[in-house]
């Protein structure tokens, strides 16, 4: 029987992962809440399936049984990350998920000394969230070992699943969030923008965002200031501070609710051949106190796609014994080169 289990599966992010890992030669056991639909993608790929609902922790339990290591692949990671943690420290089984929001990852990092007696260990954003940006992380540490500020410029989510578009209503009139002197700081919602030329040249206006990285990077570097910027459609930014000042409206059951039904109906995720096409980007900037800076540059595959290798190979890597107990991060367990291991991605350091 497989020791990994792969929560959501049916899911687009969690299909796709799935995959992966059958062409990597592992047979994981697909998971999720709906039975039909976990049912089928067993049967599609001739794979062993359970149907469990976090919300019960017998059936936890018992979908647990016999697992080494869970993929959580099921958002919103805000609901169902902690009680799949909850559920693999009681049972001893490493917790990895794809999330890339701050408040569920701080969350899960509160929980370091509990794995660690535990013997378990956790890191979330093995995917696109947040493995290339925080091994990027992780080199600009290690070319500015005195850095104290770290700007990460991320050109990756042009086009949403369900999953991510739903991350993002949560987020809705909520404020940015950023690291500063070691602390995680409030700044007004579409503030703080940016212009970034990135390949090619072209100049892309982005908006800083409460992402994952203000978590893990910090975590990984021991980089007291970062912020993390992001490219999106036109008019986000100022769309981001309109709905900042009406923080109630949009947070409100009726509008949280409106706005994901709409991504459910509309959004069905990137085709293959979008996947194939695409690429990520990211740009890194560390400044030291004596105003002295550097700047890196990282191409990776488009984000699902990458996500779908990185998961698969961080999940191997588990199996296979690559385990730290406590709470860890991609670039600081496996290191800023881990992410040039994957087809399609290069660096480059720009002095």
């Amino acid at each position: 029987m497989s020791e990994l289990l792969i929560y959501g599966a049916n899911g687009y992010s969690g299909r796709l992962i799935v995959d992966a890992a059958v062409k990597r030669g592992m047979q994981p056991i697909v998971a999720g809440r709906n039975e039909k639909q976990v049912a089928q993608v067993g049967k599609e790929l001739g794979l062993a399936h359970r149907s469990f609902d976090l919300a019960d922790p017998a059936a936890l339990k018992t979908g647990l049984a016999g697992i080494k290591v869970v993929l959580h692949c099921a958002g919103p990671f805000s609901a169902t990350a902690l009680p799949m943690l909850a559920a693999c420290l009681a049972h001893r089984v490493h917790y990895l998920d794809i999330t890339g929001e701050f408040k569920v990852i701080e969350d899960v990092a509160a929980r370091d000394a509990d794995l660690r007696a535990a013997g378990v260990m956790a890191m979330c954003g093995v995917g696109m969230d947040v493995v290339p940006s925080d091994c990027l992380a992780a080199h600009m540490k290690q070319r500015m070992p005195g850095a104290i500020r770290l700007e990460l410029f991320v050109r990756a989510l042009e086009k949403l699943s369900r999953g991510t578009a739903t991350s993002f209503v949560e987020n809705m009139g909520l404020p940015n969030v950023v690291r500063e002197n070691g602390a995680l700081v409030e700044r007004v919602a579409g503030m703080d923008r940016r212009t970034m030329e990135f390949a090619g040249g072209k100049p892309v206006s982005m908006v800083s965002l409460p992402w994952g990285d203000i978590s893990t990077a910090w975590r990984t570097t021991g980089i007291p200031n970062i912020k993390v910027y992001m490219s999106l459609m036109p008019g986000a930014a100022q769309m981001i501070r309109f709905t900042g000042r009406f923080r109630g409206l949009f947070q409100s059951e009726s509008m949280q609710g409106f706005f994901k039904r709409q991504a459910q109906r509309w959004i069905s995720g990137p085709t293959q051949a979008y996947r194939d096409k695409q690429t990520a980007e990211f740009i890194a900037v560390a400044s030291d106190a004596a105003g002295n800076t550097c700047r890196s540059h990282l191409v990776t595959k488009e984000g699902y796609a990458f996500t779908a290798d990185s998961a698969s190979e961080i999940a191997q890597r588990v199996l296979d014994g690559a385990v730290q107990p406590g709470f860890q991060t991609p670039g600081g367990l496996f290191g800023p080169n881990f992410v040039l291991e994957f087809d399609g991605s290069r660096r480059e350091d720009i002095n």
